[in-house]
């Protein structure tokens, strides 16, 4: 058993002096068909970076009102959702939603106790985003959790346009497609 493996170290010695390496028309060719592949790679991870954000933004501004409602059923009292746009010089560039049980509250972040959770644009770079009207500040109250506006929040990048809608009859919330969007799983149009 010795034998056999001082033999088979004494023939890579003699004979590994021949396969080094590659050469350097191997490494050439290699990183050539790498960077091709990279590079048809490419345009399909950007889609999937922007389908993943709205649909992170989707689920988040759901959860928020899902909270607003719950919130105000467990306090007593109605919880205040505002969308003020902040910036009105780059349209739709600069937003946020936030929950207070303050009624006058107008800013997005703050460190007051009556501020419940909020949605900032700097977390979604990139991601349009429009209101009803009827959604600039809104309550839901404390018997049923219903809110006291029907509207939708709409919001896209790139060619994937998702619509999160409220109905104050019933107190439904939920987000779907947009006419003209690419198709996203999990969401069916509107």
């Amino acid at each position: 058993m010795a034998r056999e493996i001082i033999t088979h170290f004494h023939y890579i010695h003699h004979h590994g002096d021949s396969q080094r390496g590659f050469t350097l028309l191997e490494l050439v060719f290699t990183v050539v068909i790498m960077g091709i592949l990279i590079a048809m790679a490419a345009p399909s991870f950007n889609g999937l970076i922007e389908s993943n954000k709205v649909k992170r933004l989707a689920t988040e501004i759901e959860w928020l009102l899902v909270q607003a409602k719950s919130e105000a059923v467990m306090r007593g009292k109605n919880v205040y959702v505002n969308a003020p746009l902040v910036s009105s010089t780059r349209i739709n560039s600069d937003w946020c939603i936030f929950t207070s049980t303050y009624k006058n509250k107008k800013r997005c972040a703050d460190s007051d106790p009556r501020h419940l959770s909020s949605i900032d644009s700097a977390n979604f770079s990139g991601v349009t985003f429009k209101r009803s009207s009827t959604l600039k500040k809104f309550s839901f109250e404390p018997i049923y959790g219903k809110p006291n506006a029907n509207g939708n929040y709409s919001y896209r990048i790139g060619d994937y346009k998702l619509k999160t809608v409220l109905y104050s009859i019933t107190g439904r919330i939920y987000t779907c497609l947009e006419v003209g969007s690419k198709k996203l799983s999990n969401y069916e149009k509107c």
